[in-house]
């Protein structure tokens, strides 16, 4: 993520929250958006769900994320 917002400016507006899921994945926001498992990425736009990639680290797949927040 960090190679592809350094690449792209306008990702740069994108903004990216990391959290951690062994601490928050019985938190509310975890619930809120149906995040189930670890290494789940969840672009939101406006507040609404644009985008998720669930378990990939694909370079392809991420930038995807960023295009449809954009």
């Amino acid at each position: 993520m960090s190679a592809l917002r350094n690449e792209n400016p306008a990702y740069q507006a994108v903004t990216v929250m990391k959290v951690d899921w062994s601490e928050h994945s019985g938190s509310d926001i975890a619930q809120e958006h149906a995040v189930r498992r670890r290494s789940t990425l969840v672009m939101l736009s406006g507040g609404e769900e644009v985008g998720r990639v669930i378990g990939s680290t694909s370079r392809d797949d991420i930038e995807a994320l960023f295009k449809a927040a954009i």
